[in-house]
């Protein structure tokens, strides 16, 4: 196999450094049992060949979806536009959407003929799914649940840095001659109260890495039952209030909507514990960040963000100089990529096969996703 030409199809290809997968596999055939009618299975993937897209589709993951299927991978390092994705979603079986793809909205659902299923590679398909294309019965999964495990992950060691101060120990080893020893700087998670604003899939995550510690976590979340946390006797649900007065560490979970905007504002801040840590790895404008950067500057309570209202982070935000939050650069679902690209190829292969969907993205789910 040539390593130096890139996957194509027999209508669209790219000058890349991947395999030529098309001549090797050819139109995948669909088995007896399998879910489609159509002999051959026709497969949009609407990634572009950016910088990003190795880390998606590595060979082994083109050459598994080749051989599903006469795959049409999108040739530019730009995402299709709306018209572009219009046209190439004509005469098409299944589509691999990544982010910035155009929503299939109801103009778009018109010229999809075919299509049975939209596997995005990515968490939220709020901006990507449409009521239109649910009520067509075209079939959503996403990635969802396999970032949420890599974002629990990542949110668990901010709580460990952050309580241990991580950060300021590193900087003053890292002057001369510093041998910073403040014990009150350094705290457990072991036994500590966490609340969670919100719960949604990575809160479920993150609720499983927490069972060791020992913790007591306290959930505020209006769109679920009480019901939900019996797999986790150490999580309760309770109101607004009571989570974020009773919390040692503070996790925002919530979806971004219309609803929840701000919603972490003066008011709400002000009812934090004096030494308490805030963690937001969900969106930043859950929070209000002039707020925020109040409470900073009074030293009352730390913090540590991974997102923010504008990203990048402006250059001249008062955050940057602040010693008492850590700041990461929208990082925490980064390791996902790779393995949600293999989750919705995995997908594919079972859709077309005719087995059930683990990643599936319910209408209900959907309306209650970050927009």
């Amino acid at each position: 196999m040539d390593q130096n030409k890139p996957p194509g199809s027999s209508t669209r290809g790219f000058q890349g450094t991947l395999s030529e997968f098309g001549s090797r596999f050819g139109p995948g055939s669909i088995s007896k049992e399998g879910s489609m009618e159509q002999d051959t299975v026709k497969i949009l993937v609407t990634l572009p060949r950016d910088r990003f897209f190795d880390r998606f589709f590595p060979v082994r993951q083109a050459e598994r979806l080749e051989a599903c299927g006469a795959v049409t991978w999108n040739p530019s390092s730009e995402q299709f536009s709306a018209d572009e994705l219009a046209g190439a979603l004509a005469g098409t079986d299944l589509c691999l959407t990544g982010w910035h793809v155009p929503c299939v909205d109801h103009d778009l659902v018109q010229h999809a003929d075919r299509l049975r299923l939209v596997a995005h590679v990515g968490g939220t398909v709020a901006t990507v799914a449409s009521e239109s294309l649910y009520a067509r019965g075209i079939r959503v999964c996403s990635g969802n649940a396999v970032m949420a495990r890599v974002v629990a992950e990542a949110i668990l060691g901010y709580f460990l840095g952050g309580l241990r101060d991580l950060v300021t120990f590193d900087r003053n080893l890292h002057q001369e001659p510093g041998w910073l020893r403040d014990i009150e700087r350094c705290r457990s998670l072991f036994g500590k109260t966490v609340g969670f604003v919100g719960l949604g899939t990575v809160g479920r995550a993150l609720l499983e890495l927490l069972r060791p510690f020992g913790v007591t976590v306290k959930v505020y979340d209006p769109y679920v039952d009480g019901g939900v946390l019996q797999a986790w006797p150490y999580a309760n649900q309770v109101d607004l209030e009571e989570c974020l007065r009773s919390s040692d560490v503070l996790s925002i979970h919530a979806a971004r909507t219309d609803e929840t905007r701000n919603l972490m504002n003066a008011e709400r801040l002000s009812l934090l514990k004096d030494g308490a840590l805030l963690v937001n790895a969900a969106r930043g404008a859950i929070i209000d960040e002039d707020a925020l950067v109040a409470e900073l500057e009074s030293e009352r309570f730390s913090a540590v963000l991974d997102v923010y209202v504008h990203e990048p982070l402006p250059d001249d935000s008062p955050l940057r100089r602040m010693h008492n939050v850590i700041l990461t650069p929208h990082i925490a679902g980064v390791p996902s990529h790779p393995l949600m690209a293999e989750a919705m190829v995995g997908e594919v292969e079972r859709f077309i096969s005719g087995k059930d969907l683990r990643y599936e993205i319910p209408v209900e789910q959907f309306r209650l996703m970050t927009r």
